[in-house]
């Protein structure tokens, strides 16, 4: 499902462990660029820290910084 968010044109709104299950245990290429100021190196690394910061938010997932940081991940990698 395709969702009008503010910061981004649009993304896919996928649950946690829909991108759980894209992401995690795949190989990724370093280096990954989500945008012109931020240019990923280690990329298993970045991936860990997301997964940390959305299983620890409690409010609305898709206001979570880590959250859009993983969709924005998602939609330039796949």
């Amino acid at each position: 499902m395709l969702k009008n968010v503010s910061r981004f044109d649009y993304l896919y709104v996928m649950t946690i462990d829909e991108l759980k299950q894209a992401l995690q245990g795949k190989q990724f290429t370093a280096p990954v660029k989500l945008e012109p100021h931020a240019i990923l190196q280690d990329v298993e690394q970045f991936l860990r820290i997301q997964f940390i910061e959305v299983d620890l938010w409690k409010k609305d997932i898709t206001k979570c910084p880590a959250y859009l940081r993983l969709v924005k991940f998602y939609e330039v990698t796949r």
